[in-house]
């Protein structure tokens, strides 16, 4: 009858009535709703009288502290709403108590850039700002905090049920990457790339941060965290097939297409497709001159185009009677990039940059090029740089002594890379000669290089101290990206590392460990003469428990992959006789 009155604007009779009804309340909801119609017609203070009086029968209920706490911020009564609404904290209607807290700290304070927001105490603020509201920003917001403090799965944990838009999506999806949840963060990217999709033209896509090109690169990513290498070539490629349009990006987004290219370009020399390889190279170096990754894998490749393989004596009876077979003529026709191109990039890029990167690609290069340089020759040069580098840079030192390690072992001279190892891993991380040195490794990992982590892993192998080997190579393997998550494996750590400590797992015992982590090892690596390895170590690991349709069936596998690996086919004739 009141909302009938007040429709036909008869406020008079209305507020009449409402005084009746008042002396027959007696519920909470009763009261909110004897208010909620003062309110309606403007009696501004009858409203505040009846809340009043229903919270002073009943000053817990949290449906009339959350109505006369929005009342009072309404009419600017802050502090009172701040003091009122506390109770609410935690509760469903937690999002008012934020409202008050956040409006009297804007209002309090003397700092315009708000940085005082940043303050961890909002935390619970934020979170019942997201529950009471369902808008996902406040909760970017509690992820952040997270996020700070390394708490990546915690920030994962508050992954709202819906975003906000294309930037807000980007933005879960390089939560749930950096927390391990891969195929959840690719969700989260395929659900930006919606968002983005929805506006075609470039003017409407400048309202998002967010870009093609750091959705492609977090994606493709994503899939190679989860071993999916197709996949991710397959997401790249829809940057590669269009790079001529990628024009006048921001610094960032030039950077990731940067590494787009790159990724691809290594996936095609794994596959042995070198014509792409050199495509996307070349274009890698021209469109940035001084980007130390394009310049290493150009000058490889370079190297390794003008290498000219030893021929079987049939073939050289075929050149010498003017025949060719098709192979003979793919491998004759085969993309080829200068030596000299390759030196005078890298030698301009030094000059600009003066990169410690580059001056050991220059060097290996040299030492590759000259064939009157002998392994003593080498190994006199290589010490002369580390006497002159000695007060270098540290980076530089790192670089020069993870080349000169894999130079001393290659060439057999392990005592000499021992003791370099030890010597340098003592001096940098200021070991204590008292003190044992593989303890003090072990402490000393999570600031430690990876590379020289890795290293440190495979001489305790060798010295067979298996169980500090394993310490080592587990760290490496699964704990250097710092998510520890259901035994990921880290996405900078080598494949060799992962197949080393699977092949301590195997000669100890943990066969089903072995098999895991080999399996994890294939299906990350993209080169099919490393996958045909692991695929062999696999059938063995098969061989070794009397499963010889597995490890058969492995051994295929590793065949297929790549036909030259002569220990695979030996083992897969041992296993079908």
């Amino acid at each position: 009858m009141i909302d009938i009155l007040i429709a036909d604007n008869q406020f008079t009779d209305a507020v009449k009535e409402l005084k009746k009804i008042e002396k027959q309340v007696y519920d909470a909801w009763s009261y909110i709703g004897v208010y909620k119609r003062y309110a309606q017609i403007g009696e501004d203070a009858k409203a505040e009288k009846i809340i009043k009086k229903a919270i002073k029968k009943n000053s817990h209920n949290p449906e009339l502290l959350a109505v006369y706490s929005t009342h009072l911020m309404r009419h600017n009564k802050l502090d009172e709403a701040k003091k009122l609404s506390e109770e609410l904290r935690g509760t469903k209607y937690g999002s008012i108590y934020s409202e008050a807290v956040l409006k009297t700290a804007k209002r309090d304070s003397t700092d315009d850039s708000g940085a005082y927001f940043k303050d961890s105490k909002y935390y619970s603020i934020y979170l019942d700002a997201y529950r009471g509201s369902k808008n996902p920003i406040w909760v970017r917001n509690c992820a952040l905090f997270n996020l700070k403090d390394g708490l990546f799965e915690n920030a994962a944990a508050l992954l709202p049920l819906s975003y906000a838009d294309a930037d807000d999506a980007y933005f879960w999806g390089l939560v749930l990457y950096d927390a391990g949840k891969y195929y959840e963060a690719i969700d989260a990217i395929e659900a930006s790339r919606s968002f983005l999709n929805d506006y075609p033209d470039s003017a409407n896509r400048k309202l998002y941060n967010v870009s093609a090109v750091k959705q492609i690169a977090l994606e493709s990513d994503a899939y190679v965290a989860v071993s999916e290498m197709e996949k991710a070539e397959s997401r790249r490629q829809e940057i590669i097939t269009k790079l001529d349009s990628f024009e006048k990006l921001s610094q960032e987004d030039e950077a990731l297409l940067s590494m787009i290219v790159i990724n691809s370009a290594v996936f095609a020399r794994n596959q042995y497709e070198d014509d792409s390889c050199a495509d996307l190279l070349f274009y890698a170096v021209n469109r940035w001159p001084d980007n130390v990754d394009s310049l290493i894998l150009y000058s490889d490749f370079a190297y390794n185009s003008n290498l000219e393989r030893p021929e079987s004596i049939e073939i050289k009876n075929l050149r010498e009677n003017g025949i060719s077979s098709l192979s003979m003529e793919a491998y004759d026709n085969r993309r080829k990039i200068p030596m000299s191109d390759a030196l005078y990039r890298l030698d301009k890029a030094l000059e600009r940059t003066k990169d410690p990167s580059l001056s050991i690609a220059r060097l290996d290069l040299k030492y590759k090029m000259d064939a009157s340089f002998t392994v003593k020759n080498k190994t006199a040069d290589l010490w002369l740089e580390m006497e002159k580098n000695y007060t270098e840079e540290q980076k530089y030192q790192s670089l020069l002594v993870q080349y000169m390690l894999s130079f001393l072992l290659k060439t057999n001279q392990k005592e000499d890379a021992k003791e370099l190892f030890q010597k340098y891993i003592s001096t940098v991380y200021k070991f204590d000669q008292k003190q044992d040195f593989w303890e003090q490794t072990e402490r000393s990992l999570r600031t430690m290089d990876l590379r020289i982590a890795e290293f440190a892993a495979w001489f305790a192998t060798d010295l067979k101290l298996y169980d500090e080997a394993i310490r080592l190579y587990e760290y490496c393997v699964y704990e250097s990206g710092g998510v520890l998550y259901q035994g990921i494996v880290s996405p900078a750590v080598s494949t060799i590392s992962c197949m080393n400590l699977a092949d301590i797992y195997f000669s100890t015992g943990k066969k089903d460990k072995a098999l895991e982590l080999y399996g994890k090892a294939a299906g990350r690596e993209s080169s099919n003469y490393i996958r045909s390895e692991i695929f062999y170590r696999i059938a063995c690991v098969y061989a070794s428990t009397g499963d010889k349709k597995n490890a058969l069936r492995s051994t295929e596998y590793a065949t297929l992959l790549y036909p030259d690996n002569a220990r695979a086919s030996l083992l897969k004739e041992k296993l079908q006789q």
